[in-house]
């Protein structure tokens, strides 16, 4: 069979595996940049050409026996993967995308395992892969080889830079302009250098030491009418757009429910990131979005720290893929741990099963206190697995997580089921309340934690990197719910607050909006931050 190998030297096949992954990996950088330049052909050349030579040169540094091989096999795959969900969905792998990826659960990976996904994997990862394998490498002597790649790196980077720097003028200008987000469609080198970003990320964050944060923090509601309890319940959506939503002026119907609980719907509302790792860490944070970053949170304290400072009761019900280290030292249930055939099936829950779980935590409140829900709302692409078949509203709806199998009506109609299942849920949580107002002055703060993109410029699901982010991935849906004892207990004019409904809101809002609904003076409080402080009288207000 040996005869049969055709053999090859180590650079020849470097330089194939380069144009190999250039061409055939990288459709959607080459859409991008050619556009660009589509009037420009000898300057898209240039770029062509330098990428290349680039590439010979990073794969050539690996070009030693019994690692040669390897490591262009994983360029490959990388490069397979990565261009299948840039191309398929429009995402943008950056380090954000890598850490969801390595900490979402096995139920949500599955559902991106599509048959199309395997298809592509298999022509454009594993075929390529096996002939790389299959070919002889023939190696010069080590001293000799190292002389050879050594030229070789040092040609094509001073090639490379030669190119560039010849028309630097007319390259400098797109980089300058559009760089971040056309380098960033590159295959394989921009998940990799994501994923040495993550890792370094990972490493720096293990020396935080966090810093505590509104030790002062108390209570100057402890005392309400006939021995009621000040309850508030947080429920953070997840993938949920504010553009699918009825309240906000969406044509279909989605809110059915909703609409007759006498809620409060903030319709400008824009979130912090375009991926719930970002997003629910930032909004719990006394962090802006401007100046939040991940090492800041993990170096301080959040709202539920505060909140358990000033001796509120609190708790987390997990329906998704964790707090992100929210909960980490608060009451945290995990309810996909559950395994209640009622709700669950293959490692997901629908959310019904918060509401359940609602019921129970609500018996046993003996204090002020501050419950979360965190949902799996309209997680995609499996839309249809996140609401029951009675709520299946809107069809024919998408019955797969492969997108290429269904029309786009049929992608739209499964989101907003999910949506239509989400104002159930959130509508359920307000009559719960409702039902313990003999025990609770109670209320409800619904917020998502990033939008989604439906095929809108030909993106799908969200994590677009945030300065190109569309509208439909960070306006979001907030919507709010107040007992009439909580709002005279409390000071909220409700009139007041239905007429802000058009001013801006966004996750920099929640910290302290929830500090003041629950009527906690601290250090930590921002009143100019606070979405009702404006409409609460002013002996109510948790005033710095």
């Amino acid at each position: 069979m040996q005869k049969f190998r055709p053999v090859i030297a180590s650079g020849p096949l470097c330089l194939l595996t380069a144009l190999y992954v250039l061409i055939f990996t990288n459709t959607s950088f080459w859409r991008a940049i050619g556009a660009y330049y589509a009037d420009a052909p000898l300057r898209l050349a240039g770029i062509a050409v330098a990428l290349l030579l680039l590439y010979v040169a990073l794969f050539v540094l690996f070009s030693a026996k019994y690692i040669i091989k390897p490591m262009l096999i994983l360029f490959v795959l990388i490069a397979a993967g990565g261009s299948y969900f840039t191309d398929t969905f429009g995402t943008i792998i950056d380090k954000y995308v890598v850490e969801a990826a390595l900490t979402t659960t096995q139920a949500e990976s599955g559902a991106l395992l599509t048959p199309s996904f395997l298809w592509h994997m298999l022509i454009f990862g594993v075929v390529p892969s096996i002939l790389i394998v299959w070919v002889r490498i023939k190696h010069r002597p080590i001293i000799g080889k190292l002389m050879v790649n050594t030229g070789i790196i040092f040609t094509c980077l001073i090639a490379s830079v030669a190119i560039l720097g010849a028309n630097y003028a007319a390259y400098s200008s797109m980089f300058r302009e559009h760089g971040a987000d056309i380098m960033q469609k590159l295959m394989p080198s921009t998940p990799i250098a994501s994923t040495i970003q993550y890792v370094s990320h990972v490493y720096k964050n293990r020396a935080i030491v966090m810093e505590p944060l509104g030790l002062d923090a108390k209570q100057t509601l402890t005392q309400l009418p006939a021995g009621k309890k000040l309850v508030t319940v947080v429920v953070v959506g997840e993938t949920a757009r504010a553009q699918n939503f009825s309240l906000n002026g969406y044509a279909r119907e989605t809110n059915p429910e909703l609409k007759k609980r006498d809620v409060v719907a903030f319709t400008d509302t824009t979130s912090c990131g375009t991926e719930t790792s970002v997003s629910v860490p930032c909004m719990f944070s006394p962090f802006t979005r401007e100046d939040y970053s991940n090492t800041k949170f993990r170096g301080s304290e959040n709202l539920m720290d505060v909140l358990k400072h000033a001796g509120v009761q609190t708790s987390w019900y997990e329906n998704n893929t964790g707090s992100k280290g929210v909960a980490e030292r608060i009451k945290l249930i995990d309810l996909q741990d559950a395994q209640d055939k009622r709700y669950c099936e293959g490692g997901e829950c629908l959310d019904q099963i918060l509401v359940d779980s609602l019921s129970e935590e609500l018996s046993e409140v003996s204090g002020n206190t501050t419950i979360v829900l965190h949902m799996t709302g309209s997680h995609g692409p499996a839309y249809y697995r996140r609401y029951p078949a009675e709520f299946a509203g809107f069809k024919p709806d998408c019955r797969s997580n492969d997108f290429a199998k269904c029309s786009q009506e049929e992608i739209v109609n499964a989101y907003d089921n999910s949506i239509l299942y989400t104002d159930h849920i959130l509508s359920e949580v307000v009559d719960l309340l409702k039902a313990h107002e003999d025990k609770f002055a109670s209320a409800m703060i619904y917020m998502s934690d990033h939008g989604e993109s439906l095929g809108e410029d030909g993106l799908y699901l969200h994590a677009a990197p945030y300065f190109i982010a569309p509208s439909q991935q960070t306006h979001i849906p907030f919507i709010t719910w107040f007992a009439p004892e909580y709002a005279a207990d409390t000071g909220l004019d409700l009139d007041c607050l239905r007429k802000t409904t058009a001013e801006p809101s966004s996750h920099d809002n929640l910290f302290h909006t929830v500090l003041g609904m629950m009527a906690v003076k601290t250090s930590a409080y921002d009143q100019k931050l606070d979405r009702f402080a404006a409409c609460r009288t002013p002996h109510n207000v948790a005033l710095n």
